[in-house]
């Protein structure tokens, strides 16, 4: 006797409905973050260049130079005259940016001294300014005299995205918010957009050294970078995210 199946019920029709439907989002999930994590990698994706071989002779060298730079910072002290520095970045795109390092007692942003170079998409340079990062961390304002302490400015900026700065900082500075060079500091780098008029925007990469460091001496730390990577919280939230789903 042949025996037939019953219909489908409404709940097993239901069930598949959203098996399907589970499905083509895991699908598209997947391609959404294969899209950012490639977006992602392509925004930070920078040309490097070679270390200085002065560093830890004549000049104390400070960067992520493994095997290639994509930041470094130099500095020779220059006597009475203060020490003389020389920031090196690439960017990932040649457009309005900004490059600083600050000075602090700790590892923080916190109660730093900052000094920043900036420049805008045709290649022009503005003028050097000190600055300082409040106590709380979330403000950078500029001093009340900029530019008093520096001197010997100049930058370039060259068609593969990377910018040259080199100026000369006193060691002493009557303004409490520009840190005296005598005392020993950690030191902290961070790049990211400006506007056209050069106001420094918000960073979107930051470095610390692991070690304090003395002006006065002319180490080579170019590979001692304690790097906050960008975009590190996005991507744990996608990978979190990825894992309860196709838990579902």
């Amino acid at each position: 006797m042949l025996m037939l199946a019953p219909p489908p019920t409404p709940r097993s029709n239901l069930w598949t409905v959203i098996e399907v439907t589970m499905t083509a989002i895991k699908t598209n999930f997947n391609v959404l973050v294969t899209c950012v994590l490639c977006f992602l990698i392509a925004a930070n994706l920078v040309n490097c260049f070679s270390k200085d071989s002065a560093c830890g002779d004549t000049h104390g060298c400070w960067g992520d130079c493994d095997g290639g730079c994509s930041f470094i910072l130099m500095w020779t002290p220059a006597g009475s005259d203060g020490v003389h520095f020389s920031i090196k970045v690439s960017f990932s795109s040649f457009a309005h940016q900004w490059a600083a390092f600050a000075i602090s007692t700790s590892k923080s942003m916190q109660n730093a001294s900052a000094t920043s170079c900036i420049v805008n998409s045709t290649g022009i340079p503005f003028l050097p300014e000190n600055s300082y990062n409040a106590v709380s961390g979330h403000t950078n304002t500029i001093v009340t005299n900029p530019l008093d302490g520096l001197s010997d400015n100049s930058a370039s900026y060259s068609n593969y995205n990377i910018l040259t700065c080199a100026l000369t900082r006193n060691n002493t500075n009557s303004d409490p918010q520009v840190f005296d060079l005598m005392t020993d500091y950690y030191i902290l780098f961070a790049k990211g957009p400006a506007t056209k008029e050069g106001t420094k925007l918000q960073h979107y990469f930051t470095a610390t050294t692991d070690e304090l460091v003395d002006f006065q001496s002319t180490k080579d730390l170019a590979g001692g970078v304690a790097m906050i990577k960008p975009f590190t919280s996005i991507l744990i939230m996608l990978s979190v995210s990825q894992i309860v789903l196709f838990s579902m």
